[in-house]
């Protein structure tokens, strides 16, 4: 049996900022003060880390939102 934690995929700081295109460095700062720009984050330690299906739908509505 898979659970909801064994299937989710995880994505690193490096990797959501080359989805958003934007760099590392804005992509923390915007984490660490929980801007709403960016997908939901959280730390693990000292790195922030992202759902996969949060990332993937933040994406979807940007793209929905500038089409309409």
């Amino acid at each position: 049996m898979t659970t909801q934690v064994e299937s989710a995929r995880i994505m690193t700081q490096a990797e959501v900022a080359a989805v958003l295109r934007i760099p590392e460095s804005t992509l923390q700062d915007l984490a660490r003060r929980g801007h709403k720009s960016i997908p939901t984050a959280w730390k693990v330690g000292r790195a922030w880390r992202w759902l996969a299906e949060d990332v993937d739908a933040f994406v979807q509505s940007r793209g929905q939102k500038s089409a309409a």
